[in-house]
């Protein structure tokens, strides 16, 4: 018997739950069938770290400096905002940067490929993954390549761009190629999440992995203090930041642009007072709706979807009827999702769309510094 499209969305949220809570629980349970699995995998990790660190299994070297943007839980830490900022930072500084990223669920993680040469996009959204075509969009004169084998991405960056600097996205696991510097990123509130490994909790490695990182940068801060007490037995000496995620916002104006790319207005009053249809695939949708609503605008209808989703034509229709049957005035989605539906344009009604930009609550001049003696730049 086949199992409904509702009855899999009830299991996969139920599931999602159990990963959030850091409750024990009965001896027979979901919670504890999780959880055994979760020692599984959290053997393997442990087993896997361990036979890099020895060298059974080989890490190689690329001609050039290597920083990685990571984390250790699964969902959203900002890492894409991260990436761009680390490269437009080192960008700023006269070196040639190149933006590694995995392109997951993009049609060229596998074989690998060129998004963007700095100039002009070479790839399709569906090519290349939703953040690293986001981030081939906003990022001028850095060129992004994908590739689950970063080794070989890296290569194929050094050949085509010869880079003195290549920034890895979402690769602090990716143990196979060396860097120069590890930044991992952790919520602010929940920086292990419930503590527990995959598939019981949001961990992806054992928290005694955090020993391989030289900072942490702590994501979603209301201000800066004393770390975290769960990471110190693991990070006693390790630079610690504390950053914030700035939402700002682009909006076409229902632009009768062939492809609208939405242009960046900073002030966040445009949503106050506005009907809209807002609707997202993020690995936390209700946060996103939480921002909408804490800057005044009117949530008439809104639609969730997993990370990472893809927008189907007939899925695109749907919305746009959704949107104009409920008499919103706006549609408001993230930049990341934007970017995969800007094709369909023009629109016959007024996109909004929220991204997101780090800003650090002091140090920042600090963490340039890192970077600055991480690539031996001079001052």
């Amino acid at each position: 018997m086949a199992v409904s499209k509702k009855k899999i969305e009830k299991i996969r949220h139920r599931i999602k739950a159990v990963m959030q809570n850091p409750a024990r629980s009965p001896r027979f349970s979901l919670e504890t069938f999780l959880l055994v699995l979760s020692m599984v995998y959290g053997a393997g990790m442990r087993l896997r770290a361990r036979l890099y660190e020895i060298g059974w299994l080989p890490s190689r070297t690329l001609p050039c400096r290597v920083i990685s943007i990571g984390n250790i839980c699964v969902g959203g830490t900002g890492k894409t905002p991260m990436t761009i900022f680390v490269a437009r930072t080192i960008r700023n500084l006269g070196y040639r940067v190149v933006v590694v990223s995995r392109g997951y669920h993009g049609r060229m993680e596998t074989t690998g490929g060129i998004v963007s040469d700095g100039q002009s996009l070479l790839a399709t959204v569906d090519d290349a993954g939703d953040e690293p075509y986001l981030m081939a969009r906003v990022l001028k004169g850095v060129p992004v390549i994908v590739g689950s084998r970063r080794y070989q991405a890296g290569l194929l960056a050094v050949r085509r761009f010869d880079p003195e600097v290549i920034v890895l996205d979402d690769a602090f696991q990716h143990l196979a190629l060396k860097r120069d510097l590890d930044l991992v990123l952790l919520d602010h509130q929940l920086p292990l999440g419930n503590g527990r490994m995959l598939p019981r909790g949001t961990l992806r490695e054992p928290p005694t992995a955090l020993r391989r990182a030289h900072a942490l940068v702590f994501t979603r801060s209301r201000e800066h203090g004393p770390r975290k007490r769960s990471i110190f037995p693991w990070t006693p000496r390790r630079p610690v930041f504390y950053t914030t995620h700035t939402p700002v916002i682009r909006t076409d104006g229902a632009s009768r642009a062939r492809e609208p790319f939405l242009t960046r207005v900073t002030d966040l009053s445009l949503l106050k007072g506005r009907k809209v249809f807002a609707f997202a695939g993020l690995a936390d949708n209700e946060q996103f709706f939480a921002t909408l609503e804490a800057h005044g605008c009117e949530m008439i209808c809104r639609r969730s979807f997993n990370d990472h989703h893809y927008y189907g034509d007939q899925e695109i229709d749907a919305l746009l009827e959704t949107a104009q049957a409920s008499g919103a005035d706006s549609v408001v989605t993230t930049l990341k999702d934007y970017v995969k539906l800007a094709h369909r344009g023009p629109w016959p009604v007024a996109w909004i769309a929220v991204d997101v930009e780090i800003n650090f609550l002091g140090k920042g001049a600090d963490f340039r510094q890192l970077l600055r003696e991480t690539l031996r730049l001079p001052e």
